[in-house]
């Protein structure tokens, strides 16, 4: 379990850094800045596999952490790590279609536009938010129960 927790974890960072790199494109769409379409679309893609690389090894580990962390450890000696992980593992589901959404919107961009669509600026700064929290929770989670 513990390799896994560490994939995981190097799985959302590689996530976190995507998405803020992401953001970052989207804000200056926002502002008025022609974005490059390329970065849109490897943005929009990479986002996209690394939400559902995540998920998929975080529901992996869901089963084991509910009885060797959250019911051994959390429930009685750190109740609010277990309601942050849970707040957390719902935040990392709602990216999934955020996701989706960037990758698929991503690729309908072209060079010729002028901005990137509104809605493709919202997905991206919304899963920007997500993956913030969900990471910055991450780490609180395991600084309270440690590896």
């Amino acid at each position: 379990m513990r390799a896994l927790l560490v994939v995981h974890a190097l799985l959302a960072t590689a996530l976190a850094g995507a998405v803020t790199h992401l953001a970052v494109v989207a804000l200056k769409s926002l502002t008025g800045r022609k974005p490059s379409p390329r970065l849109v679309r490897i943005y929009g893609l990479t986002c996209a596999a690394l939400c559902l690389a995540v998920v998929a090894v975080g529901l992996v580990l869901y089963p084991a952490y509910k009885v060797q962390v959250f019911a051994a450890h959390l429930k009685d000696a750190a109740p609010w790590a277990g309601e942050l992980f849970e707040l957390k593992e719902a935040a990392g589901l709602f990216t999934l279609p955020l996701g989706v959404g960037l990758f698929l919107l991503g690729r309908r961009k072209r060079a010729e536009d002028e901005a990137v669509p509104v809605a493709f600026a919202v997905f991206a700064l919304a899963l920007f938010a997500l993956v913030a929290f969900a990471f910055v929770s991450g780490l609180v989670i395991v600084a309270e129960k440690g590896l």
